[in-house]
């Protein structure tokens, strides 16, 4: 594991790295090559997650200050919401999209966001 990540970096890190040790990473997204960006707009940097066959690499994107940042980032999907909305659980986000509070590049993605955050 790391130290050199702190809040929701951290808890991505955390998460993927125990899915990566135990092989589950592996067997639940074999073929899956994705960038994904989550944007907590209460507590940045944003982190770009990086899944590829089973793999994983963060990376933290100071550049993003803000939600239109994303738009300059090179990645697969994004999503950007808010601390309380993380921990309000899935009825929260899906609200938060409905409402547009949430921002989120590829609505298609959600299906793997979903599995993503479903394991952090």
């Amino acid at each position: 594991m790391s130290s050199k990540y702190e809040g929701f970096p951290a808890v991505a890190y955390s998460g993927l790295w125990l899915l990566k040790t135990f092989g589950k990473l592996r067997r639940q997204f074999p073929d899956l090559k994705i960038d994904i960006v989550f944007f907590v707009t209460d507590a940045p940097p944003a982190t770009l997650i990086k899944i590829d066959k089973g793999d994983f690499e963060i990376e933290l994107l100071e550049n993003v200050k803000d939600v239109k940042d994303l738009d300059n980032v090179e990645c697969d999907a994004y999503l950007a919401l808010s601390t309380d909305d993380i921990l309000g659980g899935i009825n929260s986000i899906i609200d938060g999209v409905a409402e547009k509070r949430i921002k989120m590049k590829n609505p298609s993605a959600l299906g793997i966001l979903g599995k993503i955050l479903s394991v952090l």
